[in-house]
């Protein structure tokens, strides 16, 4: 009898999630056709960093590193993974998604050099995803009194296509030039 119960709590879960499959609606349109919109990202790309210390006066360049886009979730999220991660400098890993509910894409970045979980919210503007970070606030801290927040601006089209991303240090009231990454498909 003690077997039996058991065999029955065992086995319990898995006939719940298989009965429940028949009941589960596919997935929900609106997001998918927002995520089409990033098709174009799929994809192994190379992509070389400009950097600017300065505002945009001078640019230093980065060795050029390798990154995969891949669609997961059923196409409801796209993922940047960086594949070149032995290789120095910081590499980045990104999600990307869109809230149907809000009307905004989300994105977010996760470095292995500081460790920030950064979200950013934004839309589509003349074939960029354009996204900040200034309503999740999660800022960079620069010392003290100041906090860097970021705009990101992604080409969607094109196998050779930027990501500009500009930075403010006074809560998005100015913009400065700080990253250029140019990627080209492979």
């Amino acid at each position: 009898m003690k077997k039996l119960l058991l065999l029955v709590l065992l086995l319990s879960p898995w006939s719940v999630a298989a009965h429940g499959q028949e009941n589960v609606p596919g997935p929900s349109k609106e997001p998918l056709a927002a995520m089409e919109q990033l098709k174009d990202m799929l994809g192994t790309w190379q992509m070389v960093t400009d950097y600017s210390p300065d505002n945009g006066k001078t640019w230093q360049k980065s060795p050029p590193a390798r990154s995969e886009f891949t669609l997961r979730q059923k196409g409801m999220m796209l993922v940047e993974t960086p594949l070149d991660t032995d290789q120095p400098g910081f590499h980045l890993e990104t999600i990307f998604g869109y809230d149907q509910y809000r009307d905004v894409y989300r994105l977010i970045a996760i470095d292995d050099y500081w460790g920030i979980v950064d979200l950013y919210e934004g839309t589509i503007e003349d074939n960029k995803l354009v996204v900040t970070n200034l309503k999740s606030g999660t800022f960079f801290p620069i010392n003290e009194t100041t906090s860097r927040a970021f705009q990101i601006a992604i080409d969607l089209t094109g196998d050779t296509r930027k990501m500009v991303i500009h930075k403010s240090d006074d809560g998005g009231k100015s913009w400065q030039p700080n990253f250029t990454i140019t990627y080209t498909k492979l």
